[in-house]
């Protein structure tokens, strides 16, 4: 028998869909950005309308588009503890109203007193607006009337009321893209942390020793088998371990074997140590396909309190990675 051992620092394995997911939320993110710059200020301008009156904006020209609509932006500018009930409509060339709101806005504050303490608030809701999506081109007129106006102390007055108006071309509404952008991140966060976990898991055998071994099928051409070896032991673990890694075919004829230095990862509590860890993994392409069997082997194993060894073949990398090739032919 003969092997053909060769190592190589490949991304063929790399796992596309996990760039993907975060080149979608950059594309999210670039849409934000491009929607800043399409939008067109038509209208910014304030008006004075008297209790029971309107007043028309007439000539805005409404132009359909693949994308944003036409935002009309209504904010009554009244004082403090008053209320005022007015209607937005937006009309047509020939005077039909193709859309209306109807916004009772308000301004109050005040003082509180609570256990001997006190100070003072003040809330606000003066803001009503539409969003137009233009099906054709035409000419728009926007009306605005003031239904009613008052005080909280029950006192209707009869007074001209300001508004401030702002009519926007252009306009996405970024919530939608706020919600696509979080979705899209949580997805790219997953995929990258999931990447370790693809493939088909054909062994994980857990001992409470030091040299772990299982024999699975496994290989094949463009199969990616990943190797791990996680072992943990107590206090006394020195700074490095040596974990062997053997790799025998199916006549129980060794393939493959190595040894791999790894330091130590000491876990503490109030300041002591109380255990220790090391990992190794490695990636192999194994031709032809067929029975093999795993071992690893940890030095020294005093120390060593379980060890666990986890193979999976149709396995994915985050980066591009350093594969070793095994070939092993009769």
């Amino acid at each position: 028998m003969s092997v053909s051992l060769k190592k190589e620092s490949t991304g063929q394995f790399v796992d596309i869909f996990a760039y993907l997911t975060w080149g979608v939320a950059g594309l999210v993110i670039l849409a934000m950005l491009a929607s800043t710059f399409m939008l067109k200020n038509l209208v910014s301008t304030t008006v004075n309308i008297e209790t029971e009156d309107s007043e028309e904006i007439k000539n805005i020209a409404l132009k359909p588009g693949l994308l944003g609509a036409l935002r009309i932006d209504v904010r009554a500018i009244i004082r403090t503890n008053h209320w005022v009930t007015y209607e937005i409509q937006v009309l047509d060339a020939q005077g039909n109203i193709i859309g209306s709101a109807i916004k009772q806005a308000w301004k109050e504050s005040g003082t509180w007193y609570e256990d001997g303490e006190s100070g003072t608030w003040s809330e606000k809701d003066l803001m009503a607006g539409l969003d137009i999506k233009a099906k054709k081109e035409e000419s728009i007129t926007i009306a605005i009337k003031v239904l009613e106006y008052g005080n909280i102390s029950g006192q209707e007055l009869d007074l001209p009321v300001s508004f401030r108006v702002e009519v926007l071309n252009g306009v996405i509404d970024s919530r939608y893209l706020q919600a696509g952008l979080f979705a899209t991140i949580v997805l790219a966060i997953i995929a990258v942390y999931a990447v370790p976990t693809t493939g088909n898991k054909v062994i994980r055998k857990k001992i409470a020793d030091s040299d772990p071994s299982e024999r699975a099928i496994v290989g094949g051409a463009d199969n990616l088998v990943r190797v791990k070896v996680k072992t943990r032991g107590d206090k006394t673990c020195p700074y490095s371990l040596a974990i062997k890694l053997i790799i025998n075919n199916q006549y129980g004829e060794q393939v493959y074997q190595k040894i791999f230095h790894t330091q130590v990862s000491y876990k503490t509590h109030d300041g002591k140590i109380y255990a220790a860890t090391a990992v190794v993994e490695k990636f192999f392409v194994i031709k032809p396909r067929t029975s093999y069997n795993f071992k690893a082997e940890v030095l020294p194993d005093a120390p060593i309190d379980w060890t666990i060894l986890t193979v999976r073949e149709h396995s994915k990398t985050r980066v591009p990675t350093e594969v070793i090739y095994l070939t092993c032919s009769n």
